[in-house]
């Protein structure tokens, strides 16, 4: 696309990937030297620019693989991985890529462990009969029922769930009303 000098209509564009529509907006930065495409990138400071050689999507594990493994033995994390891919490289959804690759490296998840807490073996906690222990959550706004009430669930710990009748808000909370 960038091998024309000028920049093409929206209209020619519009119906191409976002991939595409992303980099047609970004075509000022964009320059072709020795057949070879690159992104002028600057801080937003001016102070620095820098040219970012645009990766094509088939090239991206290599460039992931270079920058996250490295020459040394070292598998970088999200951050670093993240910054020495912006010191070169620049392609559409970059982040994206650097995220799933860390995550997805086998090294890396040696290392880190399981991404979940292991907890405790669940407490048994004795019920002898209905409603010995009992939760109610008051949400709103309540369903109506036929007749206009409000429907509640109670919860019963033993039994599991219980369904009420005719549950006014007098009734449930001892003749007072929720506000």
């Amino acid at each position: 696309m960038k091998a024309r000098a000028t920049k093409p209509k929206w209209k020619d564009v519009s119906a191409m990937s976002s991939t595409t529509k992303s980099y047609w907006a970004q075509w000022d930065s964009l320059l072709l030297q020795d057949g070879v495409l690159y992104r002028k990138w600057d801080n937003g400071r001016g102070d620095t620019c820098r040219l970012q050689m645009v990766v094509p999507k088939a090239k991206v594990p290599n460039v992931l693989q270079l920058c996250h493994n490295g020459r040394s033995r070292v598998h970088l994390g999200v951050k670093r991985t993240l910054l020495k891919v912006r010191e070169q490289f620049y392609w559409v959804h970059y982040r994206d890529d650097v995220e799933d690759w860390c995550r997805t490296c086998t090294s890396c998840a040696a290392v880190r462990g399981p991404q979940t807490r292991s907890r405790g073996a669940p407490k048994l906690y004795n019920v002898g009969a209905p409603r010995d222990r009992t939760a109610l959550d008051i949400a709103e706004p309540l369903q109506k029922g036929a007749r206009g009430t409000p429907k509640i669930v109670h919860v019963n710990r033993l039994a599991r769930y219980y369904g009420t009748d005719n549950a006014r808000d007098e009734h449930v909370l001892g003749g007072g009303s929720v506000a």
